[in-house]
């Protein structure tokens, strides 16, 4: 098979699942194409919307772009390419404003060979998120270089544990630092709690690209 033809990953699972479907006795057939029709228009609503909502915004705040040349051209695409995929996927409203965020800071300052493989982190990381995860990045981004109890962080309804596995994947992002106040042994304390974490350049390059503003 040619290039040009090979099925991407997500063309495949498609294809899978819709013959899982018509397997279905009775409605299988009826519920693929339901299935797929309002999936596929609810997709194309999204990418509509976004670039809609993008360009007048971007109207509104006189924001100007540099010109296609400042950019490599092959990672500018390729990055396009990869956001409209997230923007497909993606249900929440907020999540898709800091995919415009994204969008306008890619297309203001060039996108090159030498930041691609960064954006493409950003990117990637952005749209695999929570929005806990981004209100807490955005608490931290408050603070300076202090470091600050995860124990000492809480929201009314969300349980204490929900935090640390939050800070756990903001630790895998990169996006902290973490040191360990103090260990307790024994009885039912999550040390966890103890960790001391503080949002470092990475994470600040990360906010300020996607979610500040």
């Amino acid at each position: 098979m040619s290039d040009d033809i090979k099925l991407t990953l997500k063309e495949k699972f498609d294809i899978t699942v819709e013959a899982g479907l018509q397997l279905i006795p009775w409605i299988g057939g009826s519920l693929a194409t339901a299935y797929f029709g309002t999936k596929n228009e609810k997709r194309l609503k999204r990418i509509e919307s976004f670039y809609e909502e993008f360009s007048r915004q971007i109207q509104e705040k006189n924001v100007k772009f540099n010109s296609i040349d400042a950019h490599d051209e092959d990672a500018l695409i390729a990055i396009i390419e990869r956001l409209n995929e997230k923007i497909e996927e993606e249900t929440l409203e907020e999540k898709r404003d800091y995919f415009k965020k994204f969008l306008t800071n890619t297309l203001v300052e060039p996108t090159n060979k030498n930041n691609f493989d960064e954006r493409r982190f950003f990117l990637d990381t952005l749209g695999n998120m929570t929005m806990l995860e981004i209100e807490l990045i955005t608490f931290l981004s408050t603070i300076d270089n202090d470091f600050i109890l995860v124990g000492s962080i809480n929201k009314p309804g969300i349980d204490q544990s929900i935090f640390v596995g939050t800070v756990g994947r903001l630790k895998n992002y990169g996006f902290v630092d973490a040191v360990t106040q103090g260990i307790t042994v024994g009885g039912n304390v999550n040390n966890a709690l103890n960790e001391g974490i503080r949002l470092n350049n990475f994470g600040r390059r990360f906010f300020q690209f996607c979610i500040s503003g």
